[in-house]
């Protein structure tokens, strides 16, 4: 019976602190989108476009101005693609067919928790399928940049980093995660 008793408490206590946690966990997403504990170890990286495509080249480049326009951090052409820390490119039909349900994603390596390259792709076959408009396609575009710069993804729909974010640009609690995320160690994420 004490058994039963404790175990009934046990359940609760937890169930308690789950339901605090979480709400604390999206007061904080309030102000400031989460942010994973990789970076690079400066507040800006090259890049290089590697997608054939005219439109989609645009796409990135617009995206790239977005974020350098915040002043959270600076993108640069690289002078060539190997020297590029970022790769910002479009699935081809294999990958597009292996992105599954994803229109975009970004993978990297990282050294210590600083990011040392980061790829980030469109899946167009996709975004073309879901009729994703021009604005749509650049808020996935600006959604990419920011994993690459090391931003998780926000619960708050209000949010560029919004998991499954089809229309909002860059928002101040965007800039604010990019600003803490470079004011914090590497290897630090975000309560």
């Amino acid at each position: 019976m004490i058994k039963n008793w404790y175990r009934g408490s046990l359940v609760a206590v937890v169930t308690i602190l789950l339901m605090v946690t979480q709400l604390g966990g999206s007061s904080a997403s309030a102000s400031s989108t989460p942010f994973g504990p990789e970076r690079f170890s400066t507040d800006h990286a090259t890049y290089t476009i590697s997608a054939q495509s005219p439109y989609y080249r645009r796409i990135w480049q617009e995206a790239i101005k977005a974020w350098n326009e915040t002043g959270a951090f600076h993108f640069q052409k690289a002078d060539s693609a190997s020297a590029a820390q970022v790769t910002l490119k479009v699935a081809s039909k294999h990958e597009a067919a292996a992105l599954g349900e994803d229109v975009g994603l970004t993978e990297y390596t990282a050294k210590q928790s600083y990011l040392q390259r980061a790829t980030a792709t469109l899946n167009a076959a996709l975004l073309r399928e879901y009729n994703y408009s021009r604005a749509n396609q650049l808020a996935v575009a600006e959604h990419e940049l920011g994993h690459v710069m090391g931003l998780a993804h926000n619960p708050d729909k209000h949010s560029v980093m919004y998991y499954r974010n089809r229309s909002e640009g860059i928002q101040p609690v965007d800039i604010q995660g990019v600003k803490l995320r470079y004011q914090t160690p590497a290897g630090q994420a975000s309560n």
